[in-house]
């Protein structure tokens, strides 16, 4: 299997990307997460994709009972064990590829793929997050919308992040229904939103089927 990109990335060179003026994508996610928690009042989640843990900080997520976090580069889950273990007291951590590993771990309420399907094969990464999630439970994904002006990576001053291009794909909503749809998942809710920078992302919830 050909190595992933994101394990060759500093975890500063990324977080200090998505908080770039011109990019403005920390706050954003960090926001969708916090809605998520707010709208669906999960008692665990698991953010898959989780970095050093972004929106871990928010007031509403640290009042999970349980919060999985997954991500396929060790450094950034040991960043994310040493910044939020204090604060997060249900926090659970993992280092997986959600490609191809099986989920270790109890199934919870409400997943995030935010910003994860551009990176990965969709049907088996729906397999493996349909069991993380439990049945009547939800996931939220975050696509990124194409923008015949934009890049797929927004510019910034940070190389190694501009890497990501050369294997990123971008998904429509349409595609990720239908893949989610067999995996076990129907839509619940769907909306568009847009960065300063001019990028639109789809947010989607979907609910696993009992």
């Amino acid at each position: 299997m050909t190595r992933s990109p994101w394990l060759d990335i500093p975890l500063a060179d990324y977080e200090s990307h998505m908080a770039h003026a011109s990019v403005g994508q920390a706050s954003f996610l960090a926001d969708v997460l916090e809605w998520s928690v707010e709208i669906f009042e999960p008692a665990s989640i698991a953010v898959i994709g989780c970095a050093g843990g972004n929106g871990f900080d928010r007031d509403r997520v640290q009042k999970v009972s349980r919060v999985v976090g997954v991500d396929i580069n060790p450094r950034y889950v040991d960043a994310a064990r040493r910044r939020y273990t204090a604060a997060l007291h249900g926090l659970e951590l993992y280092c997986m590829n959600v490609e191809t590993d099986t989920f270790e771990f109890e199934p919870v309420d409400l997943v995030l793929a935010a910003l994860l399907f551009e990176h990965v094969a969709t049907a088996p990464t729906l397999r493996n997050l349909r069991r993380g999630c439990r049945s009547g439970g939800v996931i939220v994904s975050v696509l990124q919308l194409p923008l015949e002006s934009k890049s797929s990576v927004s510019p910034s001053p940070y190389a190694s992040v501009q890497t990501l291009a050369s294997t990123m794909k971008l998904l429509s909503p349409e595609e990720l229904r239908a893949r989610a749809a067999d995996a076990g998942f129907a839509l619940e809710s769907q909306s568009t939103r847009q960065l300063p920078n001019g990028k639109s992302f789809s947010v989607q919830s979907f609910r696993a089927s009992n």
